[in-house]
């Protein structure tokens, strides 16, 4: 079993190692004063080795492609490739490092970038500069059907980690009280703790780790978001803001629910901004029942309530009291503002502005101090 394990592996390695060459070629193929003489896999490099190593001629001058294939792109794994490769190239002249993977964020590429390293990704992303060759090709979207790791931190119950970091960035944390703290098994906690390493969201501190950049995940978060994730369902009620607000928090204190105020509606109370005729909050109880009990109507046109039930028991993580009314966090107000029409993106910037960002940096000010 494991020499039938050990051959599956290696036909798969090899594979990688002539797709990669294929996509290498081609590429060089559009450039008319660049030919590939021959190539070599396997190859041994001191006392390392190397997966291809591509001999070519650019302008009737030899050069070499060392490259190394991998079977992830992550930004942490990218940075010790280059790292690699570096030590190969030094004191070589004519000697070009390039990276092959499936699929290169554009942070993966900056590092390469900055580091003088070539990279190709299977999408068809190439950044090459090596002598007089220079190819630029980006923004072509991984197509891939097998999810990605990255995209598995926003999964419901995964992204709770996030809520927990994003509500403090500079505490330190062990995977044991993040999963208590996110309500979530250790293994999946340890599971998302090294996604956040590959993407290098995070960082380590003895035996602990905190969000180093939680601007950047916060984006790449909002990005992948809508509120439209959680069940909507639209009534009219004669209420004013005010009243439904407390006929809504009696209602659901009376039935042992919890709530939220959201949106507009929560963010007017947070950090009044922008004035919005439709009232919205989160309860995670029966809606209809809700409804039925605050005399809501079905309208086909011209409601005015929208009651949302939370995709995730993480949408309630971190509900704040405001003047005796629950409100969802800032971070779940600047999720749900980001993704929806009209004046909802300038209104999550006014949120993390006024609200999300100076928290972050005041939390920090004060760990510094203890």
């Amino acid at each position: 079993m494991v020499k039938q394990t050990s051959i599956v592996k290696q036909k798969r390695e090899s594979k990688a190692v002539s797709v990669a060459r294929e996509r290498l070629e081609a590429l060089f193929a559009e450039i008319p004063f660049v030919r590939i003489k021959n190539s070599k896999t396997d190859v041994r490099l001191g006392d390392t080795q190397v997966d291809l190593i591509l001999s070519a001629l650019i302008s009737g001058k030899s050069a070499r492609f060392i490259v190394e294939i991998k079977s992830q792109g992550e930004p942490r794994l990218v940075r010790v490739v280059v790292e690699q490769l570096k030590k190969y190239l030094q004191g070589e002249e004519d000697v070009y490092g390039i990276i092959v993977a499936p699929y290169l964020s554009e942070a993966s590429r900056q590092i390469c970038k900055e580091s003088g390293i070539g990279c190709v990704d299977l999408a068809g992303n190439a950044l090459i500069s090596f002598q007089s060759i220079f190819i630029d090709k980006t923004g072509i979207p991984n197509r891939s059907a097998v999810p990605r790791v990255a995209k598995s931190l926003f999964f419901p119950k995964s992204s709770r980690v996030l809520r927990v970091l994003l509500a403090e960035p500079a505490r330190r944390w062990r995977v044991e009280e993040i999963s208590k703290e996110a309500k979530i098994s250790i293994g999946l906690a340890s599971r998302v703790k090294q996604a956040l390493l590959d993407q290098e969201w995070i960082s380590k501190e003895n035996k602990r780790f905190f969000l180093a950049d939680p601007e950047k995940a916060l984006a790449a978060w909002a990005a992948k978001y809508s509120y439209t994730l959680n069940e909507s369902y639209s009534y009219y009620s004669g209420l004013k803001d005010e009243e439904l607000a407390s006929a809504i928090r009696m209602e659901c204190q009376k039935r042992g629910w919890e709530y939220g105020l959201a949106l507009f509606t929560g963010a007017r109370r947070v950090a009044p901004f922008v004035t919005f005729p439709r009232f919205f909050a989160y309860v995670k109880g029966d809606s209809i029942v809700l409804a039925k009990s605050l005399q809501f109507k079905k309208v086909e046109s011209g409601a005015n309530v929208t009651i949302l039930t939370p995709y995730d028991d993480g949408v309630l993580y971190g509900l704040q009291d405001v003047k005796g009314t629950q409100v969802v966090s800032n971070i779940q107000l600047y999720l749900d503002l980001k993704s929806y029409r009209g004046r909802g993106e300038e209104a999550a910037q006014f949120i993390f502005d006024e609200r999300i960002k100076p928290e972050w940096q005041a939390r920090a000010i004060t760990r510094r101090k203890r």
